[in-house]
This record gives C-alpha cells, sequence and structure tokens, in this order.
C-alpha cells in the first residue's frame, strides 16, 4: 500500500514565524502521535523544530515512525559544520530520507552539486536527500539545473515534487530527472493569500494531478504537507490533526483508485 506520511508543519501554527520571530514551535508532536496513528497515517515527515531526543521513540512506539526529516538547512556556507549536524539528526532519528533546498545563487551550482555531495555522503547508509527543488528560493525549481547538481551529487540526490506545480511543471520534473523522485508533498497551498483548501473541495484537480504524477512510472511515498485552517482561528494542533485526517480519507480515496 502507498505510504503516506503527515508533515508536521501542517500542524506548526508558528511554521512562518507569525506568533515568535524565530519559528519557535508551539507544537508538541509527542502529544499527538496517537491521533495521527489512529487517523492512518503510516509515519511523519517531522519540521527539524519539532525534534526532541526521545520523539524518534516515542513515534515508532506509537506506529507512526519517523521517515522523513524535514530541514531547512542552507547551502550557500561553504563551511559543511551545520549540514554535518542535519546529517547526524538524520542518523539518530533512523530517517530514510531528509528534505533539503539548495540555494538560490546561480553562480554558485557547482558549489551546491559539492556541498550536496558531501552532504549525501554524510547520511547515514540507505539515507537520502530530497531535493525539495523549490520555486522562488532555489535555482534548482529549474528542472534543467536540477537534474545537473543532482547528478553531480550522487545517485542518493533524490527529489520529491508538489501537487500546487502544474502538469508542465510535474512533466519537466520527470523528464530531467524522473528516476530520481521518490515523495510527493500534497500541498495546494494559495501563495497570494496562503490559504489552503480541504482536500474534499479539490477532489477532482488533485486526481487529475495524481493521475499524471502516476503516469510517469511514480511509485513513491506521498506526505500531506499542508491543510485547511492555518493562519485562521482554527490554526491549533488539535484542529489541525483532525483536518488532516479528513484530508487523508480523500486523499486515500485518490490513492487507491485503480490507473486503469
Amino acid at each position: 500500500m502507498t505510504r503516506v506520511l503527515l508533515g508536521t508543519v501542517a500542524i506548526e501554527p508558528n511554521r512562518w514565524g507569525t506568533i515568535r520571530s524565530d519559528q519557535s514551535p508551539t507544537t508538541r508532536v509527542h502529544e499527538h502521535l496517537a491521533a495521527i496513528a489512529a487517523a492512518g497515517f503510516d509515519g511523519i515527515e517531522l519540521w527539524e523544530g519539532h525534534l526532541t531526543p526521545d520523539l524518534a521513540d516515542q513515534a515508532r512506539a506509537a506506529g507512526v515512525p519517523l521517515e522523513i526529516f524535514n530541514s531547512y538547512v542552507g547551502f550557500d556556507d561553504g563551511d559543511d559544520g551545520a549540514r554535518l549536524s542535519v546529517a547526524a539528526n538524520v542518523a539518530a532519528t533512523g530517517a530514510r530520507a531528509v528534505k533539503i533546498n539548495v540555494g538560490n545563487d546561480p553562480a554558485a551550482e557547482s558549489a551546491y552539486a559539492e556541498r550536496l555531495g558531501r552532504f549525501v555522503e554524510a547520511l547515514p547508509d540507505g539515507s537520502a536527500a530530497l531535493c525539495e527543488c523549490h520555486r522562488g528560493i532555489s535555482i534548482a525549481e529549474d528542472p534543467v539545473v536540477a537534474a545537473r547538481i543532482l547528478t553531480a551529487a550522487g545517485p542518493r540526490a533524490h527529489a520529491l515534487v508538489h501537487t500546487h506545480d502544474d502538469d508542465a511543471q510535474l512533466r519537466a520534473c520527470f523528464d530531467a530527472y524522473g528516476d530520481r523522485i521518490s515523495h510527493v508533498h500534497v500541498n495546494l497551498l494559495d501563495f497570494a493569500t496562503l490559504t489552503h483548501p480541504r482536500l474534499e473541495q479539490v477532489v477532482d484537480r488533485l486526481g487529475s494531478t495524481v493521475e499524471t504524477i502516476r503516469s510517469q512510472g511514480f511509485d513513491g511515498s506521498w506526505t500531506i504537507e499542508f491543510v485547511a485552517g492555518l493562519l485562521t482561528d482554527l490554526d491549533e494542533p488539535v484542529g489541525l490533526v483532525d483536518q488532516a485526517s479528513r484530508d487523508l480519507v480523500v486523499l486515500r480515496s485518490i490513492l487507491d483508485k485503480d490507473p486503469t
């Protein structure tokens, strides 16, 4: 069965520093693991701000193992120190992958590839780096550039795609580096208003996007990254977990359809 994770950034009201400017977390993830497991999620994608010493063990015991470590570590600094600390966290948590973004300086493409290559080598055996290749903050938003960086960084430099990307962008990513795409962020965020729909409101749109992704041969995992309610009076962990649970039912119904 297709594995679906909950991104803990989805249940963090201070995800964008709107409560405390330092983006320090307000959510204690361990308090919500039982509800996440009861909803039927297969695991979690942990925002690095939520990491606590016992969280990986607590998540495993609850039946929702920490599968992906979601990091915002930079790649513009020539010093590998911060990135090596992230690699150590990946090893300590047992995550199978770590989400990253290279920087946005076109002149630094070769440096990003070299730094990503060293980062990948520092990860524990069996773990991969997932380039988010995020639009607006990374030169890897260009699929051709991303392909060059990922190829240079080595076979454990993987990538993910987003459901908010249009078909042309998704197909361009798969054409350029499809064999490295192993994960999807389910994210339909409206970047102009910073609102997110309930998945039941966008079943046809999401279904079409899932069909496009799967038509490229994708058979990897998925993370529900954002949910309805963010930046509203409903932006609190219990309500957000509840909405994520409802969204999971919709996403499963789409993923479980016979593609033929």
